[in-house]
């Protein structure tokens, strides 16, 4: 069953809230479904927030299950002066990505690693193209005509914690481009 997740943006001293959050984890024995997004690469930029919301906001992502007893650790920590802006149920999340590469063992890599992904994500988009050209073989690596080319771009929704995971794994290949992670409320 797919995790429901709402992302909270609480006013307030970041470093404060981020002891907060550490301290909670460690009180409650959480491991997973609280996640301070300044620590990952979570684009939380949201157009309403920038014309509307003034001041330090942090934006955390809460799992569904941990939402309500959190939100009540918040609210009773008055002294901390954080105040809740923004309580919103995430309707997806995802990650775009580009990659090319000349390499036929590092095609092979890049579409099992995509034709493989771990449970709980999908791609919504793939637009992969290979192209094979025979008059091109033995040009030097760096010219501008090469025999083999496996090109794509696309889209990975799922669950967010997974997808900060595979935004590690692409992040660290080095022929794929990975954007921030993208929340929608």
């Amino acid at each position: 069953m797919a995790v429901t997740y709402y992302e909270l943006v609480i006013k307030g001293s970041g470093r404060l809230l981020k002891g907060f959050v550490r301290g909670y984890q460690a009180a409650k024995s959480i491991k997973r479904g609280l996640i301070y997004c300044n620590d990952y690469p979570i684009n939380t930029h949201h157009l309403k927030e920038i014309l509307t919301l003034r001041g330090d906001n942090v934006h955390l992502i809460c799992a569904a299950r941990l939402r309500s007893a959190f939100l009540k650790a918040v609210e009773s920590a008055k002294d901390l002066e954080f105040e809740v802006l923004s309580d919103q149920q995430i309707t997806r999340t995802s990650l775009d990505f580009e990659f090319c590469t000349f390499n036929q063992d590092v095609a092979s890599e890049l579409k099992r690693i995509f034709r493989t992904l771990p449970v709980g994500l999908k791609l919504a988009q793939y637009e992969p193209k290979e192209s094979v050209d025979p008059d091109a073989k033995g040009v030097e690596f760096y010219a501008p005509a090469h025999d083999y080319r496996f090109e794509a771009k696309g889209t990975v929704e799922g669950d967010i914690e997974k997808l900060i995971s595979f935004h590690a794994k692409l992040a660290a290949h080095e022929f794929v481009e990975v954007e921030d992670i993208l929340i929608h409320v």
